[in-house]
């Protein structure tokens, strides 16, 4: 009797067997989704493969019938299934949870075939001439796809230095071999502008996926990809998995990104989904940045990627000139010091344009009374709420709650309530009374809730409809406008001494490519860069636009401390809504881990157990361990901890090579 095997998306590593229903092939359920009864509840699994058992057997194990086929057609490959196999064992997590990465059990099969809106190729084909920095990466990249040749690019591109037309002949070049591309953007923020740009080019054959889009739009794409009905697929991390038949090409631009790592489980990295993805196609892989991670460019100095230098601005325009300001020269109750102030003056009245950008958002980031001292936190994480304007509430950034602000101190009832810190809506507000005639777009977490805001600030930035853009990290990359001539970042120190090996370098990335949105046009370019530490390396060769001394001096710094590049590293976070049990269980796991590394001989480096950076988030409290060595040995160990017994309600999540640690 034929018996359906059945992947769940569970964190049990084994597969599920169930009957089929009556009167159906069997061999019809084979890559479709299906409902099925599980511990009292109704799941959606994957048939994953078809099994001959005897009558005997059948009735011996008691199986269950599905209860029905979510989709019409089979949507699980044998590359699907040799992906997740590939994300369950390198991310820990099961083989279920990683398949449900790759075809969202959220994809919603419509009751019709929806009408979807058709991109529109630009009739009139322009010439688009390279420089020699451009041609000479379009030979390399055009080489290996024409061989069918499995490759790895760096182009280390500085910023406006023409990386999206190398893209563009990339894919151009892919689709005249009859092979299809991915497009890997690291904001949605940016999908907009790419999206215009690339449907001049490929009109309708082009799609676009992002986490605001429908679940049956998601899966009329995903079908679409699927039947090669469009051969481009462009998109944030997610997009990794496009079920492209015959791929060829994946670009993920701006590759320094932390987006590109998912925090949840399963913790995959889509940057080595797409190395592993090239490698099973034969296909090519383009890393691009002006900034690049670390571990990608040591990987290009050892020759174990291919290394392509762009070093010019298209049509060798200047990079914009960039100045550190103290901060402490500024006047008591302002964000900004004169010298700013009277540059954003001299931009306006020039009809040009300013990029504003502070990576915090809201309006205050503290609450405080001044006669007692309290500071007003949530209730239900361990860090303080903060206030924003318009209305006027205060909201926790990590568990969403919101409160009215209060008229009195909840500890004292005095009504001297003081608010501090600085937010991008302060921003805002000052920037409006310091110029009300101006027109001003904020663009930030707040904001940006729907993709009507993003194309609002995309468009009235083009269109000059706006003098001001202020925004947090999500404007400092990719935004690509000929009148923005001036970027002031108000204050360039609020990620430089967080907790976190990685600090260094997302300040330096971060000022670099917020810089570059200055100067991309006919007009000379500046930055302002406000900042309490100008003698920090990272701020001092950004001003310099001098990456290689920069990763020179961090790439030392890792080697002396044995962080990445120099070794593997996961993230163990035991949580519970008892402080007392976290600490119990988390002290239990780290000398249960202690004993296995000694015993099993695996020379890992372990820190902690300590607080995480928010203690407690939506009620339950956090504590990690830091385990470090060689990656067979991490995750022989992280695997070991699904057989651990935790007290009741402690839950423990493993996170290989992480972007924070704290």
């Amino acid at each position: 009797m034929i018996v359906l095997e059945v992947a769940l998306p569970i964190p049990l590593n084994k597969t599920f067997y169930y009957l089929p229903l009556e009167n159906i092939n069997s061999q019809s359920f084979l890559g479709k989704r299906i409902k099925v009864p599980f511990a009292n509840r109704i799941l959606i699994g994957y048939v994953i493969d078809l099994k001959d058992i005897n009558l005997e057997d059948t009735s011996k194990l008691k199986l269950k019938k599905i209860v029905d086929v979510v989709d019409d057609v089979s949507l699980i490959t044998q590359e699907t299934i040799m992906l997740s196999n590939y994300i369950a064992n390198n991310y820990v997590c099961s083989f279920g949870e990683a398949l449900a990465s790759a075809v969202p059990i959220s994809m919603k099969v419509p009751k019709r075939m929806l009408k979807s809106k058709n991109l529109r190729k630009k009739d009139v084909k322009e010439e688009h001439v390279l420089n020699s920095w451009q041609a000479n990466a379009v030979s390399l990249i055009n080489s290996s796809l024409e061989k069918n040749i499995n490759s790895c690019f760096l182009i280390h591109g500085v910023t406006a230095s023409g990386k999206t037309e190398v893209y563009i002949k990339s894919i151009e070049k892919v689709l005249e071999i009859g092979k299809s591309a991915i497009m890997l953007i690291p904001e949605i923020s940016l999908t907009t502008q790419f999206v215009n740009i690339m449907a001049q080019r490929f009109g309708e054959i082009l799609g676009v996926w992002h986490s605001n889009i429908s679940n049956t739009v998601k899966y009329q794409l995903f079908l679409k990809a699927q039947n090669a009905e469009i051969k481009i697929m462009i998109g944030a991390r997610s997009a990794i998995f496009a079920p492209f038949k015959n791929l060829g090409l994946i670009i993920v631009d701006e590759e320094h990104e932390h987006t590109y790592k998912q925090e949840q489980k399963p913790s995959y990295d889509a940057r080595e989904v797409a190395k592993w993805r090239a490698n099973y196609n034969n296909g090519v892989v383009i890393f691009g940045s002006a900034t690049p991670s670390l571990e990608t460019y040591k990987d290009a100095l050892e020759n174990k990627i291919t290394l392509i230098e762009m070093k010019e601005r298209i049509g060798n325009k200047s990079f914009p000139e960039l100045k550190i300001v103290p901060l402490n020269n500024r006047f008591k109750s302002s964000l900004f010091i004169s010298e700013t102030v009277q540059a954003i003056s001299n931009t306006i009245a020039k009809k040009e344009q300013a990029m504003i950008f502070l990576n915090r958002r809201g309006y205050s980031s503290t609450i405080m009374c001044r006669k007692c001292g309290n500071v007003y936190q949530c209730s239900k994480c361990s860090i303080s709420m903060v206030f924003h304007k318009n209305p006027d509430i205060l909201r926790c950034h990590y568990c969403g709650e919101t409160k009215s602000l209060p008229v009195t101190c909840p500890t004292c009832k005095s009504k001297d309530i003081m608010v501090f810190g600085t937010g991008t809506q302060k921003v805002e507000d000052e920037l409006k009374k310091l110029f009300p005639t101006a027109k001003i777009f904020r663009l930030d977490g707040d904001t940006a809730t729907s993709k009507k805001n993003y194309e609002i600030a995309y468009n009235g930035i083009k269109n000059l409809e706006f003098d001001m853009l202020i925004g947090t990290q999500m404007i400092a990359k990719g935004f690509d406008f000929p009148k923005v001539s001036l970027v002031c970042i108000v204050d360039a120190d609020t990620s430089l001494y967080l907790p976190g090996f990685k600090s260094v370098e997302k300040t330096f990335q971060l000022i670099t490519q917020v810089s570059g949105r200055s100067g991309r046009g006919d007009i000379k370019g500046s930055v302002i860069v406000q900042t309490n530490h100008g003698s920090h390396y990272a701020i001092e060769y950004a001003k310099k636009n001098d990456y290689i001394s920069f990763y020179n001096t961090e790439i030392e710094q890792r080697r002396k401390l044995n962080y990445p590049p120099y070794c593997y590293i996961a993230k163990i976070s035991i949580k519970n809504k008892s402080e007392k049990k976290v600490d119990e269980d988390s002290q239990k796991l780290f000398y249960l881990f202690k004993d296995l590394n000694e015993k099993y001989k695996l020379d890992l480096t372990f820190l902690g157990p300590v607080p995480a950076y928010i203690v407690k988030v939506n009620n339950f409290f956090r504590k990690h361990i830091i385990i470090k060595g060689k990656k067979d040995n991490i995750l022989n160990l992280a695997k070991s901890i699904e057989d651990i017994k935790q007290s009741p309600g402690t839950s423990v999540i493993t996170e290989i090579m992480p972007s924070e640690l704290i």
